[in-house]
């Protein structure tokens, strides 16, 4: 993959964000709920690694990730404390895969192929459970330590939000998740969304109320995508 080297630098950053992913967690013991720090920006990330959308994301898709994340952490966090979390859609049912701090992440990857080969080795290209992914990735961020009503909630989707099972039972769930989501105040951003999606995909985030300009839909992008309000 060719870079220019600002991006290089930043795949390095980004490379070693995600490491924390295997890094085992400190132990709980001793900590009191004064210990807990207020996470003012939290990025929530998930890929599709179904068939019908890798060569996507091994194309142009990665770029993106690595873009939306620079510029979240840039305007959102302000140098305050941040969370980045990981997650795949796919026949699997194992969603989240990656959650840390930035600040606190260390050696896992040494480029954006062991990243892939990472996400590839989690999922299952069989299926596309878009509706189920979904609704847990947006459940998963109000569970996050130190998420509260100020902290500034981005949740991305990188995928052609083709639900290969279509179950509406799964459909209605993932809406109330993501009225509750909304009402929080996360913003939601789907890219790639395939077009003969982005009609149904406009009615559920119509449904799920969320507030202007805080949810987006994009089908083909530009290099640099516009990013909902995560005010």
């Amino acid at each position: 993959m060719k870079m220019e080297e600002s991006t290089l630098l930043l795949v390095l950053f980004l490379i070693l964000l995600l490491c924390a992913g295997c890094v085992e967690s400190p132990a709980t013991t001793d900590v009191t709920p004064f210990d807990e720090q207020s996470v003012d920006a939290c990025l929530s990330i998930v890929v599709d690694m179904s068939a019908s959308f890798r060569e996507r994301w091994d194309d142009r898709a990665y770029d993106l990730f690595l873009d939306i994340s620079e510029r979240f952490f840039t305007e959102a966090s302000m140098g305050g404390d941040t969370k980045l979390i990981i997650g795949q859609l796919s026949g699997s049912k194992q969603v989240l895969l990656f959650e840390g701090r930035p600040q606190d992440l260390r050696r896992k990857f040494r480029g954006p192929e062991e990243f892939n080969q990472f996400l590839k080795d989690r999922s299952d290209p069989t299926g596309s459970q878009v509706f189920d992914a979904t609704r847990r990735a947006v459940e998963h961020v109000g569970s996050v330590a130190g998420v509260s009503d100020d902290t500034k909630l981005l949740t991305v989707i990188l995928s052609d939000m083709q639900d290969s099972h279509g179950d509406l039972q799964a459909q209605a769930k993932m809406i109330d998740s993501l009225r509750e989501y909304a009402g929080r105040g996360g913003a939601l951003a789907l890219y790639f969304v395939a077009e003969s999606e982005a009609p149904r995909w406009r009615a559920i985030l119509d449904e799920a109320a969320f507030r202007p300009g805080y949810s987006i839909i994009e089908n083909e992008l530009a290099a640099s995508p516009q990013l909902p309000r995560f005010e």
